[in-house]
């Protein structure tokens, strides 16, 4: 009796051994692309073997790649059952039905794997499987769900409140130009980067965002002379955008600095700075300057 049920214990030993290296076997293949192999390794493994996610994710993407995609499809279904991201199930789906010429089935399973947040827009615009599919109606319409997944900030009226400071700029005061500014918007749209030039020595940078935790606009400064400001919106209008900063003056001292930009009717762009030496009680003019697009 102990002798039967030793070697009882010992076969199942070997099987879930055997699995298991079987199981890797599968994943090498996977890993150095060859799909053929690993295909049949990871249809021998799961026959026999319950497998998760991962292993029909695999097994589907396999197949795809030897272009067995009505397969794939059934795999990429089971590994969805097995609670494989519903983003990655999707995209896999997509470029087989794109490969079997199903426009409809393709477009459909987009639009699931955008409201799990399928996030791939590089891919979608890029892969070659999408190629014949960048002009369909249901698809554009797909890769902006897919935009605003990977790129939020772009759909926000936000983020989008400072847009109309974005541009190649002459600034001038009094009609004379004193400086160079490109104000250019950061990929995705959550920033904005400010590179300001003059023909002497002085320029600077700046960094301006949205936080959404404090609701505010934040423009983070530092210029070539070493003068550092953090303003943090205090007005908000259309076409207008108002921040305060503390600023260190040369000699130690403590003051206030008031940054206002005003949107003007012909498209131009009044940047304004005041100071404060009275905590804001009064202010003074410092720099008023005008943005005009460069031609």
């Amino acid at each position: 009796m102990r002798q039967t049920t030793l070697l009882t214990f010992l076969l199942f030993i070997a099987i879930q051994t055997f699995g298991q290296d079987l199981r890797q076997t599968a994943l090498d293949q996977y890993n150095k692309q060859d799909f053929k192999a690993a295909a049949k390794t990871y249809q021998q493994y799961l026959k026999e073997n319950e497998g998760d996610s991962l292993d029909w994710y695999n097994l589907a993407v396999s197949s795809a790649r030897i272009s067995d995609h009505v397969e794939a499809l059934d795999y990429f279904k089971e590994a969805k059952k097995h609670n494989f991201p519903p983003a990655f199930i999707s995209f896999g789906m997509a470029k087989s039905y794109a490969a079997l010429k199903e426009e409809t089935k393709m477009i459909e399973v987009l639009n699931e794997g955008a409201g799990n947040g399928l996030n791939a827009i590089a891919l979608l615009k890029n892969d070659p499987a999408f190629e014949a599919y960048q002009s369909s109606t249901g698809f554009m319409e797909v890769l902006k769900k897919v935009e605003q997944n990977a790129y939020p900030c772009l759909g926000s009226a936000n983020y989008r409140h400072f847009d109309f400071w974005i541009g190649e700029w002459d600034v001038l005061v009094n009609g004379r130009k004193v400086g160079d500014n490109s104000i250019t918007m950061a990929k995705g749209g959550c920033a904005i980067h400010e590179n300001y030039t003059t023909a002497g020595n002085y320029a600077g940078q700046s960094i301006n965002f949205f936080d959404p935790i404090d609701k505010k606009w934040h423009q983070h400064w530092v210029g070539s002379g070493g003068d550092v400001y953090n303003y943090l919106e205090t007005k908000r209008e259309s076409g207008l955008l108002q921040f305060q900063s503390k600023f260190m003056g040369p000699t130690g001292n403590i003051s206030l600095s008031r940054l206002t930009f005003t949107l003007n009717d012909d498209g131009t762009v009044r940047q304004l700075f005041e100071g404060s030496t009275d905590e804001g009680k009064t202010w003074t003019p410092s720099f008023d300057g005008l943005y005009r697009k460069k031609k």
